[in-house]
């Protein structure tokens, strides 16, 4: 789509989040790498990698509390620095970083300020770009971001592979440059809410307990944002307690260097969101949210299972590199899909109340089950096997497309009814 199509307010706005978008592919590398880096680098325990799985979800659920604040404030371009000073340039400890713990504590940091950072950009893009056009324009700013990431990871896993103790650099780079993301955010002026803020200040004990019983009363009003939120919860539980799982087995026992972790795992695994994410995105604003998830988390099945059958594979060096590398092409696909509908998804069933709102809450969502999934998978590891993991991970995914594709075709008959009725 050229910018061109674009009014003024949407041009200067998507031009800020492509830049944005830029720096912003530090810390999307960092996302696909960060598990091997604690594995091979920092020899991270199991326990660890399970504790590390759980940081970002857990950080997630403070997502609310963080919305709440954002949505009351008058001043909101200050919060993108605040999330960016806490969360992106604190990486810079990691020049004297010397135990997994200390790392622990700067992946703590990080994903706690994404928790504010991802509902203030729904705002973004629900108050300064039309809805016809926001999936599109989130799935070119998104292929900017995988660009980087995707060059930025193979040079990475180069320089690691030469020198491993330049992970330190590597994170103090991901750190200044990731907080250069953020202060172009803060650029955005955000145009008028969709309804009239107050901007008075809440006292603690309102502004402890009111995102709860807003987050409460919202799921109960919203029955189709509630039963998006439950395919997510679904699918998450696949997702989240595959993570501490998937290093273990690329690590340990296919024993693949840094280059090759890092082609598969931020390489081959994002070609699908760099390459599809403008397409998928003009899909999603042709389609019914629900159909959009059904079809992406039946394709993501398919990723669990190949992990299975490289896992069962006697005999051979090379085929179960291979069938690993496969399972990351065709991951790299679905979640093109997956993450469009994750971001956007919300948007839509927010309507014309606050999106940061409903994003917040979808993000806190993977806070419960981030305290739940990485426990499962790694209790599985634990009694069963590492293939154990990846079948129960395949069925929640089956789950999530099968509950998805019956509340499409419950809605499609609701909205028939409702034709037929006026």
């Amino acid at each position: 789509m050229r910018l061109n199509n674009l009014n003024p307010v949407e041009r200067r706005t998507a031009i800020l989040l492509v830049l944005a978008a830029l720096f912003n592919g530090v810390i999307l590398s960092l996302n696909q790498t960060q598990d091997i880096i604690a594995r091979k680098a920092l020899h991270a325990r199991d326990w660890q990698l399970m504790l590390m799985t759980m940081i970002w979800p857990v950080a997630n659920f403070f997502s609310v509390w963080w919305a709440r604040v954002f949505e009351r404030s008058c001043h909101k371009q200050r919060y993108f620095l605040i999330a960016g000073i806490i969360g992106r340039l604190t990486l810079v400890y990691a020049i004297w970083l010397v135990s997994m713990n200390e790392y622990l504590v700067l992946l703590g940091l990080l994903f706690a300020a994404n928790s504010l950072i991802v509902p203030a950009q729904n705002s973004i893009y629900q108050r300064n770009i039309h809805p016809g056009r926001r999936a599109r324009v989130f799935g070119i700013v998104q292929s900017v971001g995988i660009g980087v990431s995707v060059l930025l990871t193979f040079i990475a896993g180069r320089l690691l592979d030469i020198r491993e103790e330049s992970f330190r650099l590597i994170l103090v780079v991901t750190g200044i440059v990731g907080f250069a993301s953020t202060a172009v955010l803060a650029m955005i002026r955000i145009q008028e809410p969709v309804v009239k803020r107050n901007c008075q200040r809440l006292n603690w004990k309102q502004a402890l307990l009111e995102p709860i019983g807003g987050t409460l009363r919202l799921l109960k009003e919203n029955k189709a944002f509630a039963a998006f939120e439950r395919s997510f919860s679904i699918y998450g539980m696949g997702f989240i307690m595959m993570q501490p799982i998937i290093p273990i087995y690329l690590v340990d026992k296919l024993q693949l260097t840094y280059t090759a972790n890092f082609l598969a795992k931020g390489i081959v695994s994002q070609l699908g969101m760099l390459l599809l994410s403008p397409l998928i995105g003009k899909l999603h604003d042709r389609m019914h949210p629900f159909r959009f998830m059904a079809a992406a988390f039946g394709l993501l099945m398919v990723f669990p299972l190949l992990f299975v059958a490289s896992s069962l594979v006697q005999g051979e060096a090379v085929l179960p590199v291979v069938i690993v590398f496969l399972a990351y092409l065709i991951f790299g696909i679905a979640m093109a899909g997956v993450n469009i509908t994750w971001n956007m998804g919300s948007i839509y069933f927010a309507g014309d109340s606050d999106a940061s709102i409903y994003q917040s809450v979808h993000v806190t969502m993977t806070g419960i089950r981030g305290l739940i999934a990485p426990v499962l998978g790694f209790v599985l590891l634990k009694v069963f096997s590492l293939t154990m993991v990846f079948v129960v991970a395949a069925g929640f995914f089956l789950a999530a497309s099968l509950v998805s594709l019956r509340d499409y075709r419950r809605w499609k008959l609701a909205a028939q009814v409702g034709v037929a009725q006026s």
